[in-house]
């Protein structure tokens, strides 16, 4: 894969991240739910949540996951990532992403990055396919 094709899918990730859908699933049921992940240049994919949640149960017990970026209002652009997730209990990369936030996570975590209640999830792809348009052909991505 080019570099630029790489840059490209993040910048959908990036600018589609509050229109974004996570994957789990509880038994053999798939569970579907909004969130806004946190993405870095390098395509590191975060989401931040509730400890306590359904969803880091569901991660528990199964860790597979598939997280969707659409391009509203049509989803023109797209990014579909097949992979895994992982709960991150180290306090520095908790720190470290709780930085890298675009929005106030002390709305939800006023204790900050040490809530007992703050929980970090690291979605690692096995690959994401993605098209940057309705015309594009779709394209998959395997990071090494």
């Amino acid at each position: 894969m080019s570099v630029s094709d790489k840059k490209k899918i993040v910048a959908i990730m990036k600018k589609n991240c509050l229109h974004a859908y996570l994957a789990t699933c509880e038994g053999k049921k798939p569970r579907v739910r909004p969130v806004t992940p946190i993405v870095s240049d390098d395509m590191s994919i975060w989401i931040t949540c509730f400890a306590a949640s359904r969803k880091v149960n569901q991660i528990k017990h199964n860790h597979k996951v598939c997280l969707a970026f659409v391009e509203q209002p049509n989803g023109n652009k797209s990014a579909t990532v097949i992979g895994n997730a992982k709960i991150v209990t180290d306090l520095t990369e908790k720190k470290k992403v709780w930085k890298l936030a675009k929005f106030n996570l002390l709305e939800h975590f006023p204790k900050g990055p040490e809530s007992k209640d703050f929980c970090l999830l690291k979605v690692v792809p096995d690959f994401i396919e993605w098209r940057n348009s309705w015309t594009s052909k779709l394209k998959v991505f395997k990071p090494k």
